[in-house]
């Protein structure tokens, strides 16, 4: 299994880059314009993993961690689940089940909505506006609404499989985000006439960020290239994959934080925009700790 990513790959995840540091910029993840969405379906990522664009999981993975390093919609895990598996055009919001009613995450002009019910995936129609407010992450819109009496049920097992891979990709990209912006405020920020990653004891903790960074980046590479193998074991290596970019998108957020000092607690800086979609990014597929044990 060969992991390193070619030279189409490597133009493919660099353009997704420069295109996502123009256009949409980490700093400006609270306030994204209204046109946001049709141009991110007009650079072809909304249907990027429809079957006929003939793309693998590990070509999707490296753009989705890139896409997920500046904080993209949440709403393109499940637009790509539901172009793969359901052949759905156009958006698809991402459905969170509760006990009592179902959460909606990025529904704002969704025609469906696409989530895990039990241990299958499954989508349903959304009927009219919603009612949306900003969740804790204040990049993603959130709507409630009651369980729906009818839900059409993703038959292929691999599709739970592909958004959390996904998933994963978005945490990976998140740990990336919180480890740069950590690293570049240690060598910018100055006390006494000197970079605070001169003198304080900040580079053990850059050192850790990059890291468990690098450990979920692998992962996820081996998970992505296991799916597309067919393996018996992909789906151990995604849940892997999801555990620990999940793990080091929370806590290389909460690194970034501390690294910034004061000001990474004030609501008007940026570090806690990684840290609470690292958050968010938890409820989505999350590998089940018994499973990991038992498999």
């Amino acid at each position: 299994m060969d992991l390193t990513p070619n030279d189409e790959q490597i133009a493919l995840q660099t353009a997704t880059a420069d295109w996502c540091r123009d256009h949409m910029p980490l700093a400006g993840a609270r306030a994204r314009s209204a046109g946001l969405w049709q141009q991110l379906d007009t650079m072809g990522w909304t249907g990027m993993t429809a079957p006929e664009m003939g793309l693998d999981h590990a070509t999707e993975a490296l753009v989705f961690a890139e896409l997920g390093r500046f904080l993209a919609p949440v709403a393109l895990l499940s637009t790509a689940v539901a172009a793969r598996w359901t052949g759905a055009t156009g958006k698809t919001a991402l459905a969170l089940p509760a006990q009592e009613d179902v959460r909606i995450l990025d529904g704002v002009e969704a025609s469906r909505a696409l989530g895990a019910f039990g241990n299958g995936l499954a989508c349903f129609a959304l009927a009219g506006q919603l009612s949306s407010t900003f969740s804790l992450d204040q990049s993603t819109p959130l709507a409630r609404i009651a369980r729906p009496a009818a839900i059409e049920r993703v038959d292929d097992p691999h599709a739970l499989l592909h958004l959390q891979l996904l998933g994963a990709a978005y945490a990976v990209g998140c740990a990336d985000a919180a480890r740069d912006m950590a690293t570049d405020y240690a060598k910018l920020r100055q006390q006494f006439e000197r970079p605070i990653g001169w003198f304080q004891a900040l580079k053990h903790i850059c050192s850790d960020m990059a890291v468990r960074a690098a450990v979920a980046r692998s992962q996820l590479y081996y998970a992505a290239c296991a799916l597309d193998a067919d393996d018996h074991d992909a789906a151990f290596h995604i849940a892997a994959a999801k555990r620990l970019a999940d793990q080091a998108a929370l806590d290389n957020g909460r690194a970034n934080i501390q690294v910034h000092g004061g000001i990474g607690m004030t609501d008007e800086a940026h570090p806690h925009l990684c840290l609470k979609r690292a958050h968010l990014l938890q409820f989505i597929v999350p590998a089940d700790t018994a499973a990991l044990l038992a498999a």
